[in-house]
């Protein structure tokens, strides 16, 4: 069925980016142009060569449309979802341990 893993990349994209920008403001903007940059550049240069020589092929049942050599539309769509995703699991992380230290450093309670 063409069109369903397009959509489930389209999706899944939109949701985290909205997310992002929900639960970690300044995430989701012009700080995220350099990594995803790199992320086209070096995975699809990446892809270009392994379709070229015959490593990676996609099954026309689940892509909407093929470039030459046989790179799939969903690729570069597919490389910004994971550069997102990294960055936001990241950004996260780096609260969730920021809380987690600012909470112990405040602690109290502790016999003296």
């Amino acid at each position: 069925m063409p069109g369903l893993y397009l959509a489930s990349i389209l999706f899944s994209l939109a949701g985290v980016a909205l997310l992002a920008r929900r639960f970690l403001p300044g995430v989701v903007g012009r700080r995220l142009v350099r990594p995803i940059v790199a992320v086209l550049v070096v995975f699809l240069a990446f892809d270009v060569v392994g379709a070229a020589r015959g490593w990676f092929a996609s099954s026309p049942d689940w892509v909407v449309v093929q470039a030459p050599p046989g790179i799939p539309l969903e690729e570069p769509l597919l490389l910004v979802f994971l550069a997102l995703f990294s960055v936001v699991v990241r950004e996260a992380a780096a609260v969730l341990v920021g809380e987690a230290t600012s909470g112990d450093a405040s602690g109290g309670g502790g016999d003296a």
